[in-house]
């Protein structure tokens, strides 16, 4: 199965406070929480393989949401949150641009995703939220790509924002809905990824798939450390209106979970340096490239996990390494969907 990328919390804590004001909670700082352990490749029983397509096709729909949620983030940075289009105090409709490159409206994994709520095997939480979104997800994603071309083509300057107020209408009636139940889908799903975590981990293993399992330790333990650090800043953090505090974080949680990385690092190298571990996973004309990028992925997220770590013993700021290394995480998750 597929894993899930780790989204900025900290970024879309602005955008999710605005969004979900006065609905009882915040979803969005849970569905954003960069805690989740990776989710394990396909199984089987003895009987027959297990599909993990309806799964896998949730996670296409988690990732999807989350792109959006981070284009909406710079959106409504820019754009009053409001039913009515108007400009934010100081904002700059040209500043959504770069949120907005590069961004394709996928809509017929995300439909299929969708469509797999009434299918088995059951995931009954997770298909709950599916069928409370309805087609808000699909409606969203239409008029996200419809502002992207908006401003990628120049074309708000050449109307003097015209069709702004008939794009922010397409966007404000399907958010109704997707802000309400988007954090429930989330939640669900990382509750259902965990929960299929150690299967993952002993097929793995036990088949002898090296490579694959101590990704998966390598990418948990990471996972792991990135939760503890967004959890200890959450908490230095709780009052809104209050100026935001980097702290100093306490490395008694921390410490085992690098050392539980470095290991797992280790071991990883260990079996991509191995042939016959190569061979199980790297298969196909373009097997040796497919190798060197993963590897450069992998070595990517060690580098940027001994920055953090070198910030937090020298007791520095420590914001961009952790910043630097949710990409890297993100990288290296990225290039192992790419190889199961």
């Amino acid at each position: 199965m597929k894993h899930r990328n780790v989204i900025r919390s900290l970024v879309l804590g602005l955008f999710a406070a605005l969004l979900l004001g006065g609905c009882g909670g915040n979803p969005a700082a849970d569905a954003g929480k960069p805690s989740e352990a990776p989710s394990p490749p396909e199984a089987q029983t003895e009987d027959a393989p297990k599909d993990y397509s309806k799964y896998n096709s949730y996670l296409g729909l988690y990732e999807q949401m989350k792109e959006m949620l981070n284009i909406l983030d710079v959106y409504f940075t820019n754009v009053e949150h409001a039913s009515d289009f108007a400009m934010a105090e100081g904002g700059d409709y040209a500043a959504i641009k770069d949120a907005t490159d590069f961004y394709t409206a996928n809509t017929y994994s995300l439909q299929k995703a969708l469509d797999y709520a009434g299918e088995e095997p059951s995931y009954a939480r997770v298909d709950a939220a599916v069928r409370a979104l309805g087609d808000s997800p699909l409606e969203l994603m239409k008029a996200i790509s419809s502002l992207s071309v908006y401003i990628q083509f120049g074309e708000y300057e050449k109307d003097n924002l015209a069709r702004a107020p008939e794009i922010h209408a397409a966007i404000w009636e399907p958010l109704k809905v997707f802000s309400t139940y988007y954090g429930e889908f989330m939640n669900a799903v990382d509750e259902l990824a965990d929960e299929l975590d150690g299967e993952g981990l002993e097929y793995l293993k036990n088949e002898g798939l090296m490579i694959l399992y101590y990704s998966e330790l390598m990418l948990g333990s990471g996972g792991d450390i990135i939760d503890e650090v967004n959890a200890q800043i959450d908490a230095a953090n709780q009052n809104p209106d209050e100026k935001f505090v980097l702290p100093e974080l306490d490395r008694t949680a921390l410490a085992p979970l690098f050392d539980g990385f470095n290991t797992a690092y280790t071991d990883l190298m260990a079996a991509m340096e191995d042939e016959g571990e190569q061979a199980k996973v790297f298969t196909g004309a373009l097997s040796e490239s497919a190798m060197k990028l993963y590897t450069s992925q992998v070595n990517a997220l060690y580098f940027k996990m001994g920055s953090l770590a070198q910030a937090l013993n020298d007791g520095s700021d420590y914001f961009n390494a952790y910043d630097e290394l949710i990409d890297a995480y993100n990288g290296m998750v990225g290039g192992y969907n790419s190889i199961i």
